[in-house]
């Protein structure tokens, strides 16, 4: 019986070579580590973003066509403007003859800190300048700026709410004053106005009130967002596109505040030179209707109200954005990706020689066994096809 089980096993030399083979180990566990590790690598890099640039800081620019531009003064000097062929009417103050009620002006006006300044022109009609005091001023004859003429060099303060709005009696008075010399037609459009400080484009949507128009709607525009790329080691920060947004009619674009904390315009504490800051121009233009508004800020959330909607669009590049749309991390992402890959391929070469040895070693005769196998099979096999036939 012994001899006769030893003569099967040795009978099919391919089945006992097959059952001698190992087989192969399972490689789950070399898969769930390769997901681990990208978790991990994917938590490490949002942490480290997060710890080194907190939050992201951006740029926004924009460009619209709007009635209404206002702004907080943040720093006078940078928010002065020229006025030319303009009627103004503001409070009156304590010395009778700095009254400028009703008069026709035309010099330099500086904008006190925290004044409220309002550009407006609805149409094609004229423009309109509006100071007002601070929000949270106790005393509302505070000074809102100081007003230089241009054929004086005495200084006047303005008090209280100071409008101003451009007149074609005032224009033709100025040239009348002259003496007939001509003028140039871009003489008689008002000049480029800043804006430096805490900045709102539009205004609330409402009906018309009176036969007066009120500037209010913002027509237009087109607000672009980059944000600043993380610094890392000797490359420099840089700007990188987000995305692009259309302004729709009626809307307002301002600094964006959580309902339950001060507005920053309504801010009182600290430097308001250091605060978050909107900068540009608004310029006329008699071929366009209302105002041309070209201004940027690296406030780092903007509130979008729109028409029919209580709570606003909020616009910001978030810390997730930035993982995955920074230049640099890409790049960072690229580097530590075709390591990885690199490492994994030279890990993996040297685990197969590895094999390879330990084969050869176990086995050294293995592959040529097999073969001879294999050939005599099947001589034995063509020897008994012709004896069953």
């Amino acid at each position: 019986m012994t001899t006769s089980r030893t003569t099967e096993k040795s009978a099919d030399p391919i089945e006992s070579s097959v059952a001698e083979q190992p087989s192969e180990p399972k490689r789950w566990h070399y898969i769930w580590t390769f997901v681990g590790l990208a978790v991990a690598l994917s938590v490490g890099f949002w942490l480290l973003n997060y710890y080194f640039a907190g939050v992201v800081q951006t740029l926004s620019q924009i460009s619209a066509t709007s009635e209404r531009v206002a702004f907080d003064v943040t720093q006078p000097r940078l928010a002065a403007f020229h006025v030319r062929a303009m009627r103004i009417g503001t409070s009156t103050s304590g010395n009778s003859r700095n009254s400028l009620n009703g008069t026709c002006v035309e010099g330099l006006i500086t904008p006190a800190l925290r004044t409220k300044v309002v550009y407006g022109r609805v149409g094609y009609g004229p423009l309109s300048i509006e100071l007002l005091p601070p929000a949270r001023a106790v005393n509302q004859n505070v000074i809102t700026g100081v007003f230089a003429p241009s054929h004086d060099d005495k200084d006047m303060n303005l008090t209280g709410r100071t409008y101003l709005e451009a007149e074609e009696e005032c224009d033709r008075s100025g040239v009348s004053s002259s003496n007939g010399a001509p003028v140039d037609l871009r003489q008689r459009l008002p000049a480029p106005l800043p804006i430096w400080g805490l900045a709102s484009i539009g205004a609330e949507f409402t009906g018309a009130q009176g036969p007066t128009l009120v500037p209010q709607l913002l027509l237009s525009g087109k607000l672009t967002l980059s944000a600043n790329t993380v610094p890392l080691w000797i490359v420099p920060p840089t700007l990188y596109p987000v995305t692009e947004i259309d302004l729709t009619v009626g809307s307002r674009v301002e600094a964006y505040s959580a309902p339950s904390s001060p507005t920053e315009s309504d801010s009182t504490t600290g430097d308001p030179t250091q605060e978050v800051n909107w900068w540009g121009t608004v310029y006329v233009d008699d071929e366009k209707p209302a105002l041309t508004v070209a201004v940027a800020t690296n406030v780092p959330r903007l509130a979008l109200y729109r028409p029919n909607r209580h709570r606003p669009d909020v616009i910001e590049a978030t810390v997730l954005t930035q993982i995955f749309n920074d230049p640099h991390l890409i790049n960072l992402y690229k580097l530590l990706g075709v390591m990885a890959g690199s490492g994994a391929l030279i890990s993996w070469w040297f685990e197969l020689q590895k094999r390879t040895r330990r084969a050869r070693s176990r086995h050294p005769r293995r592959t040529i066994r097999k073969a001879c196998s294999r050939v005599l099979v099947k001589l034995r096999l063509s020897k008994e096809r012709p004896r069953t036939a």
